[in-house]
């Protein structure tokens, strides 16, 4: 490298303090290694906020669904050794799974490849039979192979055809097949109480309803135990720097290989291009693979109940990061600031600048969204000051700070439950959206009103359930129909399929559904959502 290791690493932890303060993290731990050895580690922050103890590398995490590049080696593996095939239909070795479909089987590929058509799952259980199982209640909604809609669901029916197959437990398997053989000797393949006390405390917002605000209060997450194939391996920062090595060096650990060349270009190769504007690149078997200034970059990131992780590496430097979290964060964004300064360096080229906290609130052509904008609920002015955004309404001026796809959280009273929406019609703002309320670009009157649809007012509410993963969202009506809103915030279009039932997303190819009932004096009192989950109107806002 051009610059000394050290300058690099001293830029690389001043911006994962950046990071953790920015998504007001507790804890972080980060390492990097190449494909001989383990370069850096360092443990940033809490362990455990309410006690004070501090973070260490030792701690486990549970990495979530950088587990499914794990399952996807078993299942080669088992394919090398001729046990499976996996592009036969999963129905061969799970009679009793029947997704209705009216298109062609689905195969152990396309659960690998998350190309199947079936819905995400939503952990109702920690079990992969009842996940699997809820399964045949849902609808494949697209020919298979043609289609990335990220299932963690398919991971756990591939978890039971290794089960099946083998007569093995998926923990067994995945300690025997690749933990061994990587040197991964402090790592746990499934959640069990005995390994509790050996992880760094996961916390979550006290408020699970609304976007998360830098400072708010955080508590301990909910803990369970499971071992589905989706995502349950744990393990500290100097194992998976181990995992890395394996990876970056095809499949090869430190005592002969765990998977053979061909399985590993198999598990590399792009076989579909996700869409989702979280999976960058193509998709192989539980791998992202991109090109970045003509590097091959493999990865994947994780998330659990409170645990948040990122793997990513450069096969062609060799070079590879490991960031996990245990509370709201970025992991990924600080893999991809140490990818960049460590390739920059290599160049010769300036490290990569570590932004301000000023810089949090700066909006890329913040000029587009400046208007003035009305509804029945009043009016909002929006105007740029520094590059950064920022709304006047009911005489109180608040400072926007970005997030994903249009949307900003408004640092001011009366917008603590939903993300500030701006909407784009024909290339250009129109509208602002913050849960029902509806403003319009330069509009007399009141534009903003509802749908006048009556229909749709028995399915507005918010609802609750007990399960971690999901345990609440809210339905709000607006001109153009009903609105799911996610409890960080962010909302998507329900578009009705049949009797009470809608759509989750404008895609067309989307097999996420949610069907209300129960209902009494004309309101919804509960919803059930595809793969699993029933939820109840509560009584909160």
């Amino acid at each position: 490298m051009k610059d000394d290791m050290n300058v690099v690493l001293h830029k690389l932890s001043e911006f994962a303090d950046y990071s953790m303060w920015r998504r007001g993290t507790p804890g972080m731990v980060l390492g990097i290694t190449d494909r001989g050895k383990t370069l850096f580690t360092a443990a940033k922050g809490f362990s455990d906020i309410a006690s004070g103890r501090p973070l260490s590398t030792d701690s486990l995490f549970q990495i979530g669904s950088v587990s499914k590049s794990f399952t996807c080696i078993a299942l080669l593996q088992l394919a090398e050794q001729g046990v499976l095939d996996i592009h036969k239909p999963v129905r061969e070795y799970l009679p009793w799974l029947s997704i209705r479909s009216r298109y062609s089987e689905i195969t152990l590929h396309h659960l690998m490849t998350h190309s199947a058509g079936i819905v995400i799952g939503l952990d109702a259980t920690p079990v992969g039979w009842t996940e699997a199982m809820d399964l045949n209640d849902t609808e494949a909604t697209c020919e298979p192979g043609t289609y990335f809609h990220y299932s963690n669901s398919g991971y756990k029916v591939l978890g039971l055809v290794l089960e099946t197959v083998t007569g093995k437990a998926y923990g067994t398997i995945i300690r025997e097949g690749i933990l061994e053989g990587a040197g991964m000797r402090s790592s746990e393949p499934v959640i069990t109480n005995d390994i509790r006390g050996r992880h760094a405390v996961a916390h979550q917002p006290m408020h699970d309803d609304r976007p998360f605000r830098r400072g708010s209060a955080l508590y301990p997450a909910p803990w369970f135990e499971s071992g589905t194939a989706d995502g349950t391996i744990c393990a500290p920062v100097e194992d998976m720097l181990a995992y890395i090595r394996v990876l970056m060096k095809g499949g090869e650990g430190p005592w002969g290989r765990i998977m053979s060349a061909e399985s590993f270009r198999l598990m590399i190769t792009p076989y579909i291009t996700p869409d989702d504007e979280l999976h960058s690149g193509g998709y192989g078997y539980g791998l992202n693979i991109e090109s970045i200034d003509g590097h091959t970059y493999i990865g994947h990131q994780g998330g659990m109940v409170g645990y948040y992780t990122s793997m990513l590496m450069d096969t062609d430097s060799g070079i590879g990061a490991m960031v996990m979290v245990n509370g709201p964060g970025d992991p990924e964004e600080v893999a991809r600031f140490a990818m960049e300064a460590i390739r920059r360096s290599s160049d010769g080229k300036p490290l990569p600048d570590v932004p301000s906290k000023e810089d949090a609130y700066k909006t890329p052509k913040a000029t587009e969204y400046r208007g003035t904008f009305a509804g029945p609920h009043g009016r909002l002015d929006a105007f740029e000051r520094n590059g950064m955004l920022r709304i006047l309404t009911d005489g109180h001026e608040m400072a926007l700070e970005p997030r994903e796809h249009d949307s900003f959280l408004v640092d001011g009273p009366g917008f603590d439950l939903f993300l500030l929406e701006f909407e784009k019609v024909d290339g250009k703002i129109d509208r602002v959206h913050h849960g029902e309320r509806t403003y319009v670009r330069n509009a007399p009157g009141c534009p903003g009103e509802a749908s006048p649809d009556e229909q749709l007012v028995r399915y507005e509410g918010h609802f609750r359930s007990h399960n971690p993963w999901l345990t609440n969202f809210r339905v709000v009506r607006r001109r153009d129909g009903l609105r799911y809103v996610h409890r960080h915030g962010a909302s998507e279009q329900l578009v009705p399929v049949g009797e009470n039932s809608f759509r989750i997303g404008s895609d067309e190819r989307s097999p996420e559904r949610i069907t209300f009932d129960g209902i009494i004096n004309g309101v919804a009192t509960s919803a059930t959502v595809a793969g699993g989950g029933r939820f109840g109107r509560t009584f909160t806002p």
